[in-house]
């Protein structure tokens, strides 16, 4: 008898134990966590949203495919920038026909952005990224875009931006996005998401571009 009681007591403390440890690790300690996240970067904890007039337009955490000569393109996307799923292609990594696309994206990249030398355009520009929603490319990826995106705006803008206006722009917007993924040995990117809605802003506030645009 004694045997059991003994039995049943370790039970119960065991049971005990395991519902404190749900309490605390599966309800207390993520919704404090949340809630002191929520006060220090309340931006990044609701998933670092795209605002204009209080609307929401996206996330600066997942690319869109921006078809338009007047904005950076991201990495490929093996879910066509799907947001309600991520992953990459089909292809598996030795499969002829991801080496055909490959080879695809980097003569459209290279033809798109006038670009002479194949060989410096970044891997990352014609390789898919693992989500397929990447907003970050290479520093070097965004720079060999910039001339082509300055030249359509002057063109859509009817040369009210002048090609000079148009790059100065690109270039500043671009210098001031500049990112590391390592604090000092890490390579240089920029976010394609940030860099397109500061263009989209710039457009709307000279009045070339109406909200309904992003509608």
């Amino acid at each position: 008898m004694v045997k059991k009681n003994s039995f049943g007591k370790m039970i119960m403390k065991t049971t005990a134990l395991a519902i404190i440890a749900m309490f605390l690790l599966g309800f207390a300690f993520p919704t404090i966590t949340a809630l002191i996240t929520q006060e220090i970067d309340p931006n990044s904890a609701t998933g670092s949203p795209v605002k204009i007039d209080g609307k929401v337009y996206g996330s600066y955490l997942l690319a869109e495919a921006f078809n338009s000569s007047i904005f950076f393109q991201a990495r490929p996307s093996g879910i066509g920038f799907n947001l309600s799923e991520s992953g990459g292609p089909s292809y598996s990594i030795d499969s002829g026909q991801l080496l055909n696309q490959t080879k695809t994206y980097l003569k459209d990249f290279e033809q798109e952005n006038n670009l002479s030398n194949a060989s410096q355009i970044p891997e990352a520009m014609v390789a898919y990224s693992g989500s397929g929603l990447d907003p970050n490319i290479p520093l070097q990826g965004a720079i060999d875009q910039i001339d082509r995106i300055a030249a359509n705006l002057s063109v859509i803008t009817n040369g009210s931006f002048s090609y000079a206006d148009a790059q100065n722009f690109v270039v500043n917007i671009t210098a001031s996005d500049v990112m590391y993924n390592f604090p000092i040995f890490g390579s240089p990117y920029v976010n394609t998401v940030t860099l397109n809605f500061e263009i989209i802003d710039k457009l709307m506030q000279s009045g070339f571009v109406q909200p309904s645009f992003l509608d």
